[in-house]
Formats: structure tokens, C-alpha cells, sequence
């Protein structure tokens, strides 16, 4: 019924897909909902975290790497990746056994054009959808009754799904986070006018009093923020060539653009490489 659609699945289809329910794969929707509500107890458990992403996934990934003797290199573009006649791979000026490439659907596609052109076409070709926050402080001391709450969104008035009091997410008091997903239709309005529609549904949702001022501290867009998840896209496979595999959200697999996705792939890969790259 459209209760249970506007206010259920509509809101974690676009929340896990980053595609708007009525354009998202029913396919892929569908493995999402059977891993999260149907796998047992604490599949489904919200996890919210006090600490930035940086310190809670790379910095301790590099930490980690370093500690068994590998080498990281910060700010780092990759210019050329070519195959050597030996089986092994040159990236720049250096020769590598086997290449995971991590890499945007960008930056991978422009690595491989020589070296796999229909591969990298079909990276190429992914559509993406952005997502915008906005970062508003609200004057008082303001606090939500949860860390994290949905909102009713639509496309006229109110643009944030979600909103997250980064006060109760061990930030500053008073600051909360719209986030914005599937937001395409708001960036073409433009920046200004999608921040103007937050505060005003901020105001009315939340219920915050006359006297509270809400003032916007930063707003941004991701224009590649994940890609758009629609019926029948096709993704690039892991394999991409003999001792290159490919490891990133957008990579073919049951999962959209989320993080266990990216590490589903991470894992996939590897156990390729172990295996002798197979095809």
C-alpha cells in the first residue's frame, strides 16, 4: 500500500541505492532486503559511527599494510598501467607481479583503454547520481531524540531523507546533517535553492521552536557519488586481464555503491590473484 511504500521502501531503496525507488533494480533492492532482514539476528543492526571516516576505515587500513611491511603512497596518480611481455605488470616506471586496480570507474576506465577496451567502455559508460549535505547549525544546543532520524522527502519541498545530529556522534552540539540521496532533480535547482528547501523542512519536521536560528555552516555536492542502480545496468567484471583485477563499489555483484560492496569486490579480487588471475 502507499503507506507502507512512502514510508518504508522508498526510504531504504534510496538510502542503499542512491537510486530513487520508481528508476532503482528491483533485483538488486531485493538482495539488499533479503541480507538485511532476512539473515538472522544483528543483520539488520544500525551502525553509527562517533568517528570520521577516515580514521575508521583508511587510516587504519594503512596502518595495518604498513605494520606487514608494505608501502603506501599518499597523493599518488597513477599515470600508466601496461602489461609486460613476462606476465607481469608495469605500473609507471615500476614492475608488479599481479595489480589490483581501486581506482573511480574513471580513473579505471581512461587505465585500461589499451589494454581492455571493452572493459573499459562499459566502466566508462556507468551513469552516476549525487548525493548533497547540508551542514546547518542550529543555535541552543539543539538535540534529536535519536542520533539519526528519516524525513519525509519528496522532490518540490523537502529534499533530506535522513538527518544526523552529529552532537550525539561525538561532534559539536547543535550541528545536523541532511543528507540528500538520489539528488539529481535538486542539483539541477542548483545548490543555494536545495539548501534554502532543507532549512525550511528542518523547520517544520523537527519541530524546532521560533527562537532557534539555523544557520548554514558548509553544503557540497558529490556529482559521482555512487552509480545510478537501474534495471538491467550492466558493470564491469573483476577480471580484467590476466594478473589485473578490478576491486570498487561499481564492480559487477549482488550488492549497489556501498561499502560491502567495495570490500565484497576487495575480497573477490584477491582470491583471484591467489588463484592465478583466473578469467
Amino acid at each position: 500500500g502507499p503507506t507502507v511504500r512512502r514510508e518504508l521502501i522508498e526510504p531504504l531503496c534510496v538510502a542503499a541505492l542512491n537510486t530513487p525507488a520508481d528508476e532503482a533494480s528491483a533485483t538488486v533492492f531485493l538482495r539488499v532486503l533479503k541480507d538485511a532482514l532476512f539473515s538472522g539476528p544483528g543483520s539488520a543492526d544500525l551502525l553509527l559511527p562517533r568517528a570520521g571516516l577516515s580514521e575508521l576505515l583508511p587510516d587504519p587500513a594503512a596502518a595495518w599494510l604498513a605494520q606487514r611491511g608494505a608501502t603506501v603512497r599518499m597523493s599518488r596518480r597513477v599515470g600508466q598501467l601496461a602489461p609486460c611481455d613476462d606476465g607481469s605488470w608495469r605500473v609507471d616506471d615500476e614492475r608488479f607481479d599481479r595489480v589490483v586496480l581501486a581506482t573511480t570507474s574513471v580513473e579505471a576506465s581512461r587505465m585500461t583503454q589499451a589494454i581492455a577496451p571493452d572493459w573499459s567502455r562499459i566502466a566508462a559508460a556507468l551513469p552516476f547520481e549525487p548525493i548533497v549535505t547540508v551542514y546547518l547549525q542550529a543555535d541552543g544546543g539543539v538535540r534529536l531524540s535519536e542520533p539519526m532520524l528519516a524525513l519525509p522527502a519528496d522532490m518540490e519541498t523537502a529534499p533530506a531523507q535522513f538527518v544526523f545530529d552529529r552532537g550525539r556522534l561525538g561532534g559539536h552540539e547543535g550541528v545536523l546533517a541532511f543528507v540528500v540521496s538520489g539528488a539529481a532533480p535538486w542539483v539541477e535547482r542548483g545548490l543555494p535553492a536545495t539548501v534554502r528547501a532543507t532549512e525550511q523542512q528542518a523547520r517544520q519536521r523537527l519541530h524546532l521552536p521560533s527562537d532557534v536560528a539555523l544557520r548554514e555552516l558548509r553544503s557540497f555536492t558529490e556529482k559521482r557519488a555512487t552509480f545510478r542502480c537501474t534495471p538491467g545496468l550492466q558493470r564491469p567484471p573483476s577480471f580484467v586481464a590476466p594478473g589485473l583485477q578490478a576491486a570498487a563499489d561499481y564492480v559487477a555483484g549482488p550488492y549497489p555503491a556501498t561499502l560491502e560492496g567495495a570490500v565484497r569486490s576487495a575480497l573477490q579480487a584477491v582470491a583471484a590473484l591467489d588463484a592465478g588471475g583466473g578469467s
